[in-house]
């Protein structure tokens, strides 16, 4: 907001709220900010954005969302419509462009495990399932929302013989990301995210819009907001830049799992890096 004018303490004063992972907390929430009656609500995630809908009619609301016309925060893309307007992620169609890459580290006929929340699961499964045929992937499902169901299901994954993760988009599991980046190379799990900065964090690969930029365009249009603009006059934005991350020290210590010792089901950091960018660049090129 700095980069706008705005400077804290002298033209702006900002109220947060985390739920720290527990989505029951949302509304308990929102009703805490609406009664503050800000100027603007900003909201990060599915589940945050509905509870701060449930909550007000009238006070605006930004809201960062895997798709806001899916989760019906919105009416449509280019007419929103009521008090919310925001940026969609795009979390569905590039959850599934994740699997894709993330079959590139894997043996052939492997399975994977999708890590997902209790919000969001649903909208991407679909595309998944289409994806998985065609990359003769088996898919197997965890809900998880706390730190014990993430080891749980990570550990009861990996002995049954999966041979990665794909985190889903998710707000809830970006907020839990710690948990299973940490679990995640311990038990020699390749795990892909939908933040490049995850990546940065320690992850082994991350495949989507930058976090900082879709932050960017959150402030841009609570800006507009602030200017006096209705939210339900400003269509929804989306991503248009798209990044491949990969950690080299995490891809070194990656150990895809393989029934059998087949040298060839552990290929070399640098030739694994090779295989990965060229499925990204035929990815990217489909989604463009």
């Amino acid at each position: 907001m700095q980069a706008l004018g705005y400077v804290e303490g002298r033209n702006i004063a900002f109220d947060a709220r985390y739920a720290d992972g527990k989505v029951d907390r949302l509304p308990t929430l929102a009703a805490e900010l609406v009664a503050q009656r800000p100027a603007v609500i900003a909201t990060f995630g599915d589940a945050t954005g509905l509870a701060v809908k449930a909550a007000t009619t009238t006070i605006p609301i930004v809201s960062m969302s895997e798709d806001l016309v899916r989760a019906k925060l919105v009416d449509s893309m280019r007419q929103p419509g009521g008090n919310i307007t925001g940026v969609s992620i795009m979390g569905t169609e590039l959850d599934a462009k994740r699997l894709e890459i993330l079959a590139e580290l894997l043996p052939a006929r492997s399975t994977v495990l999708l890590l997902a929340d209790p919000t969001t699961h649903r909208e991407s499964r679909p595309a998944l399932d289409t994806t998985a045929a065609a990359m003769g992937l088996t898919l197997r499902e965890s809900i998880v929302s706390t730190p014990e169901q993430i080891e749980r299901s990570l550990r009861e994954a990996k002995d049954s013989g999966a041979a990665g993760v794909n985190v889903l988009s998710s707000a809830l599991l970006f907020a839990l990301r710690g948990h299973i980046i940490k679990l995640s190379a311990e038990l020699g799990l390749p795990a892909m995210y939908q933040w490049p900065e995850t990546a940065d964090e320690g992850g082994l690969i991350a495949y989507g819009p930058s976090l900082r930029g879709a932050f960017r365009q959150v402030t841009t249009l609570v800006d507009k907001v602030l200017k006096g603009a209705k939210p339900g006059d400003i269509p929804v934005e989306q991503p248009t830049r798209f990044s491949l991350v990969i950690n080299l020290k995490a891809a070194g210590n990656a150990r895809p799992h393989s029934s059998t010792p087949d040298p060839s089901s552990r290929r070399p950091c640098s030739r694994m890096i090779h295989s990965l960018m060229r499925r990204f660049v035929r990815s990217w090129r489909k989604l463009t």
